[in-house]
């Protein structure tokens, strides 16, 4: 890894696994919590890196640094907002057109193969607690697509052009749209409006997605340690 060479990063945000600083340069430098594992780190960085070659809206992945014993991934800085504070601010019309655009995107992100991602089958067996759990995923459908697997308004940006702009690669792995869906659905859950609403336009039912729910709630509790 590259050490920081910017001794006086300014602090623009914080996360519960990472702090964004200011790079210059049109750049942010996200440094990852001291106890955070490297090798989740390095999985970023490749999933952004992916992401970027299948010219999915993102910003680019530079490089990984240190920086005081701390790991973190150099990036592209997008100027704009998070969707999330777009809605936050909107009457129904426009919380409306957000939540279009929202779904039309990832409809598009659904498009894309990622066929060097990890299966999100190995994903979720990571936080199986059990064989039953481990036999229930090995029974849900194979699949290429590019699941993002944290897909919510906070992870999609609006940038100043104008266009929708994905965050956070932490998630991303291979397979079928249904569960992706099911990711986002679930993810949603705090507003059964939006939740719906998003549900309905994406085409599907959540008899469809009920397979890949009950096994996000399976495991969600042992994610959620991570």
């Amino acid at each position: 890894m590259n050490p920081v060479v910017n001794e006086y990063m300014k602090l623009i945000a914080k996360g519960n696994t990472a702090e964004i600083f200011d790079y210059g340069d049109h750049l942010i430098c996200k440094l990852f919590n001291p106890r955070y594992p490297a090798e989740y780190i390095e999985h970023e960085f490749r999933n952004a890196s992916m992401a970027w070659k299948l010219g999915i809206r993102t910003p680019k992945a530079h490089k990984l640094i240190t920086d005081g014993g701390r790991q973190g991934i150099i990036y592209d800085r997008i100027a704009g907002e998070t969707l999330s504070v777009k809605l936050s601010g909107a009457d129904e019309a426009a919380c409306d057109r957000w939540m279009d655009r929202f779904i039309a995107f990832h409809k598009q992100l659904l498009q894309h193969h990622a066929d060097d991602a990890v299966s999100y089958k190995d994903f979720l067996k990571v936080f199986a607690a059990d064989q039953d759990t481990v036999a229930r995923i090995d029974a849900l459908d194979d699949g290429l697509s590019f699941i993002h697997g944290d897909y919510h308004p906070e992870n999609v940006m609006i940038d100043e052009n104008g266009n929708e702009v994905l965050i956070d690669m932490m998630n991303v792995c291979k397979g079928p749209a249904l569960y992706d869906v099911a990711r986002t659905y679930f993810l949603l859950r705090n507003d059964n409006k939006l939740q719906n609403q998003y549900l309905e336009k994406m085409g599907y039912s959540e008899k469809e997605i009920r397979p890949y729910l009950d096994v996000i709630l399976l495991i969600r509790e042992n994610e959620m340690k991570e």
